[in-house]
């Protein structure tokens, strides 16, 4: 058996998708907070446990039974690494042999950075078999960056022209589910990547390409980019932490372009260039 935290989030759920073409419902469960928005996972057969990372004990009922779980990261919670832990522990409670995890490109110049260090260090230190995921950037960001210039004229971020080899939500799925469903992952570490790395600068490039004219990347000193979004009324720990990734993003940690995607799923991963453009197209089109 196979649980699949988070499965009501946009990762969990293609998680899911892809894990039901690989192996029988009856193999597949899935752990939510609320049960209720999952019923189409359901009506497919799998069943659909609550659990709550805040609550250990809801998380060992979640995971008993299960050989190998899934644990998909969360995120805004103010103590993100406690929930995290709560999960881990409740792995070892439950009697799993297997654990999974959706961590994040290794730095620790961001807080979630550092979040994913530690959970990844807490995974390690239980002796169980592990294999570790960390995603680079989600190519879907890039897409809102991508639409908001082509909206105002300008791609200005509090970021240097750094390079990120972004990847597809989806192809971070197919990448878990198949590590989930195969063998020889035990004790691995994969950096799941897009196959190419595009700067600030390239991004630019394909907000110009939609708008028809000249988009610049023009860097944002961080004190103006504080006062612009605290004016919009976001609160300044959340911008805090936005600084801290934008930081993250420039300082080359996220250059990385690696093959995984295509030697775990045994498909090219999708060209990030290719699916920003396609996909803000189509969401400025409506």
């Amino acid at each position: 058996m196979i649980v699949v935290t988070g499965a009501n989030g946009n990762l969990g759920r293609q998680v899911v998708n892809f894990l039901k073409d690989r192996i029988p419902v009856s193999e597949i469960a899935v752990s939510v907070r609320e049960p209720e928005k999952a019923a189409d996972i359901s009506a497919a057969g799998i069943d659909v446990r609550q659990a709550d990372f805040r609550d250990r004990a809801s998380v060992v009922r979640a995971f008993a039974g299960a050989d190998k779980v899934l644990i998909i990261s969360t995120n805004g919670a103010s103590d993100v690494v406690t929930e995290h832990r709560n999960a881990v522990d409740a792995a070892v409670e439950a009697g799993i042999k297997h654990i999974v995890y959706t961590s994040g490109t290794k730095e620790r110049i961001s807080h979630i950075g550092r979040v994913h260090e530690q959970t990844e260090k807490a995974i390690i230190e239980t002796g169980l078999n592990y294999t570790i995921l960390r995603n680079n950037l989600y190519a879907d960001v890039l897409v809102r960056e991508v639409i908001g210039a082509v909206k105002t004229g300008i791609l200005s971020i509090p970021a240097d022209d750094g390079q990120m080899a972004a990847v597809t939500r989806v192809d971070c799925a197919a990448a878990a589910a198949a590590v989930l469903a195969t063998d020889g992952h035990q004790n691995k570490i994969y950096d799941i990547t897009g196959p190419e790395s595009l700067a600030w600068s390239n991004i630019a490039e394909i907000a110009s390409e939609i708008a028809g004219k000249e988009i610049a990347f023009i860097p944002a000193l961080p004190d103006t980019f504080r006062e612009g979004m605290i004016s919009k009324g976001v609160p300044d720990f959340r911008v805090s932490f936005l600084l801290e990734i934008y930081k993250a993003y420039s300082s080359g940690a996220y250059d990385i372009p690696s093959h995984a995607v295509a030697k775990l799923t045994g498909r090219p991963a999708t060209s990030t260039r290719d699916f920003i453009l396609r996909t803000a197209r189509e969401a400025l089109a409506h």
